[in-house]
């Protein structure tokens, strides 16, 4: 069966057998009500994929991202003076002292 992978047609006939038990007359009301919800499914979520797409569109209008062609240079990096430079710009480990 190709909507379903890895059910068989053995697997497919012990439901439909469960499901004949289950129902008995009424299967083909259920059946049909399945086939009604599973269209509204099918619906709301083709609608919210469209939402997505259109709110995507209007993201990729309003940002520019140009990636980067080359590694940061020096010329690139912004400006610090040194009495800018506080002790909290070292970026270094903690040491633990282990005795």
């Amino acid at each position: 069966m190709g909507f379903l992978p890895g059910v068989g047609s053995f697997e497919m006939l012990i439901v439909g057998i469960i499901a004949l038990l289950l129902f008995g007359k009424n299967l083909p009301s259920v059946a049909k009500n399945l086939g009604k919800s599973f269209g509204e499914f099918k619906k709301g979520v083709s609608g919210f994929q469209e939402e997505m797409r259109s709110a995507s569109r209007e993201v990729e209008k309003t940002v520019s991202y140009t990636p980067p062609t080359m590694k940061s240079t020096a010329e690139d990096r912004p400006k610090v003076e040194a009495s800018e430079a506080t002790a909290d710009d070292d970026f270094a480990a903690p040491r633990f002292d282990v005795s």
